[in-house]
């Protein structure tokens, strides 16, 4: 019987070309692996080091938006407002109307490079531009990173338009910034090749020289990707500051794209350690309970928030009976109740009307359905909302009123 035994010790030096040193490391006590791009990796399971702290990094969570290409809503050139797959935000470089798309891989032969049943499209419109996809991350996910490496990753495919340079970059809210809040994401997102003017206390970590970047260099305090016509898959390590408030994850374009260019975006994944991980989906229950508790809506998982939607289509949403008969006020009180509790104490809550236009109650049955009046919301909280309206004059004690809702504790600034 043979055995090999290690002493313990610090990291060797980088070996030479296609070879790799195996050795303990002193301050762990792990058996790792070191090869000759300088990438340091564990042997065994590392656990939930390899879980990914992006949240929808493979943009399967969508309840805000339609899975076709769809003009991209709230979009500016200044906030995270563009509204994309959840926990996703759009900002763009000047006065354009870019569309965003969840491709369903599914649908066909998988596309080669992708592991992924989605990812996201961007496709440009109106005017060229540049654009930063991004997602904030709040210190409970992030706080046990400060002072560890992690590394940065994602997949990047150009669909249309000439040649460009994408950017993957980790910004920090620096210890002077307020935990958990977001400053103005920019003040100018740059010319062609000009790195954007992030916000007050937003600063981009600079990538860590060694290990070597994957398929990207290090250009500036960003990794810089060469956008191709096939899904290549991009990633650096980054060692993430002692102070860090919160962590924001950005992926834009360097070039100013033309008019319908188009890039796919999938896979992004950050993870404890310098070592490359493989993508593997997480549970899709998982991920979108994650998501929750940034995003809730009544409707069907499938079916965008709007107005006079059909009860047959999106249900009643929250529902209850009219308690008093005729034109009289409180005659409405509609308990809602958000699936899990949100991030927010006072989170954003936006009420529809279920049948008919508007923003308030709806009397679904009983003579001549009608909309309520004088609509209040009382003691939103993170666990839900008491709807209450004054009734309409054919309200009958026992008629059946419904209200459509959606909760938003999402980074918008």
């Amino acid at each position: 019987m043979s055995r090999m035994v290690f002493t313990r010790g610090a990291a060797p030096s980088t070996p030479a070309a296609d070879k790799s040193a195996i050795y303990v490391d002193t301050a762990d006590r792990r058996l790792k692996q070191l090869d000759d791009n300088g990438v340091i990796s564990i042997l065994g399971n590392s656990g939930p080091k390899e879980m990914n702290v992006v949240m929808n990094g493979g943009f399967s969570v969508q309840q805000k938006v339609a899975v076709a290409s769809t003009a991209i809503s709230g979009v500016s050139a200044t906030t995270r407002a563009g509204v994309v797959a959840d926990r996703w935000s759009v900002t763009v470089g000047n006065v354009t109307t870019p569309s965003w798309q969840q491709v369903d891989s599914s649908t066909a032969a998988i596309e080669s490079g992708l592991e992924s049943r989605y990812y996201g499209k961007i496709t440009q419109a109106t005017n060229a531009a540049k654009f930063i996809l991004s997602q904030f991350i709040e210190h409970n996910e992030m706080s046990h990173l400060r002072g560890k490496k992690v590394r940065l990753s994602c997949k990047i495919k150009q669909f249309a338009g000439s040649a460009a340079n994408f950017r993957l970059g980790l910004l920090q809210l620096a210890a002077a910034g307020t935990v958990d809040t977001s400053p103005a994401f920019i003040t100018a997102i740059g010319a062609d090749n000009v790195e954007p003017t992030w916000g007050t206390n937003l600063a981009l970590i600079t990538p860590d020289a060694s290990p070597t970047p994957e398929n990207a260099t290090v250009s500036g305090s960003a990794l810089q990707i060469t956008g191709t016509a096939n899904w290549v898959k991009s990633s650096g390590v980054f060692t993430i500051p002692t102070d860090a408030k919160n962590l924001v994850v950005v992926i834009y374009r360097s070039t100013v794209g033309g008019i319908n260019d188009a890039t796919g975006i999938a896979e992004v994944q950050m993870t404890q350690g310098p070592d490359i991980v493989d993508w593997v989906s997480m549970q899709f229950d998982y991920e979108y309970g994650r998501c929750l508790r940034y995003y809730a809506k009544s409707f069907p998982y499938a079916t965008v928030p709007a107005a006079s939607i059909a009860v047959a289509t999106a249900g009643t949403g929250s529902a209850s009976i009219i308690g008093k008969a005729g034109a009289t006020a409180l005659a409405v009180h509609i308990d809602c109740k958000f699936p899990v509790k949100q991030r927010l104490a006072a989170p954003t809550i936006t009420l529809f009307t279920p049948v008919n236009a508007g923003a308030v109650p709806m009397r679904i049955d009983g003579t001549t359905p009608a909309v309520q009046t004088a609509v209040a919301q009382v003691g939103p909280c993170d666990t839900g909302v008491l709807v209450t309206a004054t009734g309409d004059i054919n309200g009958a004690v026992g008629d059946l009123v419904g209200v459509h809702w959606t909760v938003s504790s999402e980074f918008v600034a």
